[in-house]
């Protein structure tokens, strides 16, 4: 984990978030019904979170190895700047998000539980896991996140980076202020 001015300087430096979904966004559980119908829970809480990163004007999006329904209309209700499922190789999918956008691995923080969020995680500026990440990949993450996947990891993350950004109290008070 990085030292806390180091972590600090970090989060100053982001401007793209990405995620994983099962586990991260998702609590990881996948509801296959009969019918073919595929359910996920998402957290009204990382949908706050990720308004508030758009107000900060940050982008933010998911590259997962799964393609979703479920997923393709939350992402549409939250207005990712990028979504990219059925993703085999991640960290190919991130090189090409940097090129495309002009950015540097430590302008991008993800959020990744298991061993296939590995190859993004260990290149970009910042690397959180959610409370229930699988520990092997405990010792490559830059900061262990108090919330579990689909219970607001991701808002805590968005929290945790406008916080040392010095954005989050204006955004709190421009909705205290209506």
């Amino acid at each position: 984990m990085k030292k806390a001015d180091a972590f600090k300087d970090a989060c100053k430096n982001i401007k793209l978030l990405l995620f994983d979904c099962d586990g991260v966004l998702t609590d990881g559980r996948i509801v296959l019904g009969n019918d073919g119908i595929e359910l996920k829970f998402f957290s009204t809480f990382d949908g706050m979170g990720l308004k508030i990163w758009h107000m900060a004007g940050l982008a933010a999006g998911c590259i997962t190895g799964r393609a979703s329904g479920a997923l393709t209309k939350r992402a549409q209700e939250l207005k990712f700047d990028e979504l990219h499922q059925n993703i085999a190789d991640k960290n190919e999918t991130l090189d090409s998000i940097m090129k495309q956008r002009g950015l540097k691995p430590e302008e991008v923080a993800y959020i990744g539980d298991d061993i296939n969020d590995l190859p993004v995680g260990t290149k970009v500026g910042l690397f959180f896991v959610p409370a229930n990440h699988h520990e092997v990949i405990r010792p490559y993450a830059d900061y262990i996140l108090s919330r579990k996947g689909g219970f607001g990891a991701v808002r805590e993350a968005i929290d945790i980076i406008l916080t040392h950004k010095g954005l989050l109290e204006d955004i709190v008070k421009s909705f205290a202020d209506r």
